[in-house]
């Protein structure tokens, strides 16, 4: 299954510049985007913006029989700037529907692994002083630890899951950036106040968050749980500051650009933490040890010349879950340890092409061997971001075994407005 997968990548990468060729010919039809954004007086300075964007998957894999398709994601998000100090979001969608959580009653209550239409965020912001400090509320993406943990799924320059519908990935720590995803949150967002803001190329952001009451089975094995009742490890901390050495990144929504496709020059350099005070539970609730993630990590994304552009990022994670070798929670196991990772793409402008390769390695207390992840992808941009298609390989080893786990080939349709 591995050489088909194989074949199946190399066949995609060598179709996407070849379904380009009979369009030369012709005039170049008209790309141009224009935001869906409504003026709410004369000068626009007051606004609603709408964003819709959908991503299909076709993957096939060494854990699979035959090719499976699925919406990995349908996303709506609208907001508005209803004076200079006031904005509002909102942002709901749903992820991974596939043959496996298809059904005939969606609003069915028996069938546990439907996949619905969800909130993701909404929040209200006041600039207290503008572009210095901003306060705001609500259920949101201002996330600590990384840039990957507060990326835009709009403009990666990679694919993210390889799990597709709900499974896992070739590593032992899936989605390693939203190390908390499923367990305190809901969807990598969190329930809290947040601050942001700027000091000149100086950019921050922090949050204090109400944790999502996770109450399970308790084992000798520790595991998130969070009691309200007695009040013990509802509340959770979160920062991330990064510096901007060239072209200053916008923070006026959480979202970080994979790569801006040689319009910017931008190195930028950050450092993040996440900390659940009495987070895990050990036999009892009483019993409670902490959860602290640190992170650090640098991006560079820009033109190199007319026609190349370059994107690299580089991170480093250590997760630390009290004193123990792991954590069951939520589908996940996160672990303590550290996980290095790097990705770097190369743009060609005028081919429309952007070839990248990624990398992970894992040495984590849960898992006896270290866990590595390798991928190969090339993007297809038909009109930047707004519309394009990617062929990605990905195999790795497991950490379990130290044996090689599995092997995925995917292609993503992807189209935003």
């Amino acid at each position: 299954m591995k050489k088909t997968s194989l074949l199946l990548f190399l066949i995609a990468i060598a179709f996407i510049p070849i379904a380009s060729w009979g369009q030369q010919e012709d005039a170049e039809p008209d790309h141009s985007y224009k935001p869906m954004q409504f003026k709410l007086n004369e000068d626009g300075s007051k606004y609603m913006r709408f964003i819709t964007w959908h991503q299909m998957w076709l993957q096939g894999g060494s854990e699979q029989k035959g090719p499976k398709f699925s919406i990995r994601r349908s996303r709506i998000l609208a907001y508005a700037q209803i004076s200079p100090r006031f904005l509002i979001l909102t942002h709901f969608g749903l992820n991974s529907l596939g043959a496996g959580n298809l059904t005939a009653n969606p609003n069915s209550q028996q069938n546990n692994q439907r996949s619905l239409l969800f909130l993701h965020d909404a929040w209200a912001e006041f600039a207290v002083v503008p572009e210095k400090l901003y306060v705001g509320s609500g259920l949101h993406y201002w996330n600590g630890i990384s840039r990957l943990t507060n990326q835009s799924t709009l403009n990666m320059m990679t694919l993210d899951n390889p799990g597709g519908q709900g499974g896992a990935s070739v590593s032992d720590a899936r989605l390693f950036p939203w190390s908390n995803i499923t367990t305190s949150d809901q969807f990598a967002r969190h329930l809290g106040i947040y601050a942001k803001g700027s000091l000149g190329k100086f950019g921050y952001r922090v949050s204090a968050n109400n944790a999502r009451n996770n109450i399970g089975e308790l084992g000798s094995t520790p595991t998130f749980q969070v009691d309200n009742s007695v009040g013990t490890g509802t509340w959770n901390y979160a920062g991330y500051f990064k510096y901007d050495f060239f072209d200053k990144e916008s923070d006026k929504l959480p979202y970080f650009v994979g790569t801006y496709l040689g319009k910017k020059k931008v190195l930028s350099v950050g450092a993040g933490f996440h900390y659940h005070p009495d987070a895990l539970a050990v036999n009892t609730l009483d019993n409670r040890e902490d959860v602290f993630h640190t992170a650090f990590d640098v991006f560079y994304d820009a033109p190199l010349n007319e026609n190349l552009a370059i994107s690299a990022l580089g991170a480093y994670y250590n997760y630390k879950y009290g004193d123990t070798a792991g954590a069951p929670g939520g589908g996940l196991v996160p672990s303590s340890g550290s996980i290095l990772h790097g990705q770097v793409g190369l743009l060609f402008q005028n081919a429309k092409l952007m070839p990248y390769v990624k990398y992970n390695t894992q040495s984590l207390d849960f898992t006896p061997n270290n866990a590595n992840e390798f991928g190969v992808g090339l993007n297809y941009f038909i009109n930047g971001h707004f519309a394009k298609i990617t062929a990605e390989y990905l195999t790795g080893k497991s950490g379990l075994t130290g044996a090689e786990n599995r092997n995925v080939f995917t292609i993503q349709t992807h189209i935003f407005l």
